[in-house]
Parts: C-alpha cells; sequence; structure tokens
C-alpha cells in the first residue's frame, strides 16, 4: 500500500451493541494502535453517533447495521437521524434519503441468521438499493464466505468494503477498506460513494467471538432481573 492509502474498519461494534465490548473512549487509541484513519461504529438497531467525530485527522463515522423484517441486516453509513426497523427497501430508502450510504454486510455467510443468503434477498433488490457490498468480514469462521462476498459484488458491478466486525479489542483492524487521498470526512464520504475502495483482511480466530457471546447472554440476565 502506498502512502496515499488510508485504512478504515468499516464495520463495529461497541457496548452500545448488545453483544459489544469495545469502550468507545478507547476507540482514537485503538485507531492509532492499529494504524486505522477511521472507523464506522455500526451498532446494531440504532447507531451511538449521528455526526463525524474527527480528533488529530482520524474519524469515528456514524453508521447502524440494521435487523431488517424481511431479507437480512442492513448497514447505513453517514446517517444523520435514527431510522426505524422496516422491511429492506424501507431503511434502504430512509437511509438514502438522508444522505446516507447502504452497504449490505456478510451477505454469503451460511452460518448466520440474518444474512442476504439465508434471508432470499433477491439480487434486483441489491441491484438497486445497495451502494456498496462487503467482501470482507472477519467474522466469517471460514473465508470461503468471503470469497463467495466478493464474486457477488462482481457478478452485480458493486464496489467493496471491509470490516472487521469486531466486537471486543481482539478484533479490530483485521479488514481494511483502503481509500486515496482523503482528508477529510467529505472527502471519505466522496471516495466512497464513488466506490473507489481497495479492500484487504482475514477472518479472526474463531475464539476471540467468544467474550461477546458471554457477554451478550450476562446482559440478557441483567436486563431480564432487572
Amino acid at each position: 500500500m502506498n502512502d496515499r492509502l488510508s485504512a478504515f474498519d468499516l464495520h463495529f461494534h461497541t457496548y452500545y451493541s448488545k453483544d459489544g465490548l469495545n469502550n468507545p473512549r478507547m476507540l482514537f487509541k485503538y485507531m492509532r494502535r492499529h494504524g486505522l484513519r477511521g472507523i464506522a461504529l455500526t451498532e446494531h438497531w440504532k447507531p451511538s453517533i449521528l455526526k463525524v467525530i474527527e480528533r488529530n485527522g482520524r474519524f469515528l463515522l456514524p453508521a447502524c447495521e440494521y435487523k431488517c423484517s424481511d431479507y437480512g441486516e442492513l448497514i447505513g453509513l453517514f446517517i444523520s437521524e435514527p431510522i426505524e426497523n422496516r422491511s429492506f427497501v424501507e431503511i434502504a430508502e430512509d437511509i438514502h434519503a438522508q444522505g446516507g450510504i447502504t452497504i449490505l454486510p456478510h451477505p454469503m455467510d451460511p452460518l448466520r441468521k440474518h444474512t442476504a443468503l439465508r434471508r432470499g434477498l433477491p439480487e434486483e433488490l441489491v441491484k438497486k438499493h445497495v451502494d456498496l457490498i462487503e467482501g470482507i468480514n472477519s467474522r466469517c469462521v471460514v473465508n470461503l464466505f468471503n470469497t463467495w462476498a466478493q464474486k457477488l459484488a462482481k457478478r452485480l458491478g458493486k464496489p467493496m468494503t471491509a470490516g472487521s466486525d469486531a466486537h471486543s479489542f481482539l478484533e479490530i483492524g483485521h479488514a481494511r477498506t483502503w481509500l486515496q487521498d482523503v482528508e477529510t470526512a467529505d472527502d471519505i464520504y466522496g471516495e466512497l460513494r464513488k466506490g473507489r475502495t481497495q479492500i484487504a483482511g482475514y477472518c479472526s480466530f474463531p475464539l476471540v467471538h467468544l467474550p461477546s457471546v458471554f457477554w451478550q447472554r450476562v446482559r440478557r440476565i441483567a436486563y431480564d432481573e432487572w
């Protein structure tokens, strides 16, 4: 990678997601440690931030991973208002109405319940409503699922992103979306909107999933008791 490229982790969860362990106060430190220019906070159900936060040339990007009522999950990036969880098309239209970017996450992973593959998302809807397809998700258990996602993106002519889908600090930066010549949040938005991306990454060792699974169950028990 040349000096003009910057790395972004475009799929990331903090403890604002029910199964996330990452402390939002540590994110700029994590970015410096892992050589990242930015992280998209793709919390489940509702966003934790609604505007870009920039510090010393690094960026936290507002985003959310929505669980659609019909066709699985969809990420909205650069969203500025909360969006109600509804159908795939309605969520995609809401994201675009506020100038956001749609990303189809881990679309070909057969081991997750809420994926395009498992939910039978028609390719016609992907063509019409999806801006980018996640070609590498580090939480896929085997890389073959990412290979299938990349083939889907190429077949449909969609640019790709990569994200670690990190739920703990052990996973940060395992997948990266590279953008060229970006200095501002507008530059980041523009490059993604134009689909000028490069991706790289690898699957996290499956055992790193255990802390977040355990934490999700602890929180569920605690909330039930409340």
